[in-house]
């Protein structure tokens, strides 16, 4: 079996710098190859969290902007996607995500 790759990327910006985290988000998707995929009109689904009132575990809209921007860079036809939970709450149903 081979190695897989591993990709890293500091988040530290510094204010007034020009680069922002979503840039760097971008800049590490494309090196760890997202132009050699065969995205051309794929849909592609983002899963993430939508989080819940009192939740903080979840993907900044800015951050999943970022990642979108990047997969239609590529010709790709970018969703958003969450699971369900098997409790009560705001996530219970895919219509009530929102």
């Amino acid at each position: 079996m081979t190695k897989s790759n591993v990709y890293f990327s500091s988040f530290r910006t510094k204010a007034g710098s020009g680069i922002s985290i979503p840039m760097k988000l971008q800049k590490l998707i494309k090196a760890a190859g997202i132009g050699t995929l065969p995205l051309q009109d794929s849909f592609v689904a983002v899963k993430l969290h939508f989080g819940e009132p009192g939740n903080l575990a979840y993907l900044r809209p800015a951050y999943a902007a970022a990642v979108f921007e990047t997969l239609k860079e590529n010709g790709a036809r970018p969703f958003l996607t969450d699971c369900n939970t098997l409790y009560p709450g705001g996530r219970k149903n895919a219509l009530e995500h929102m």
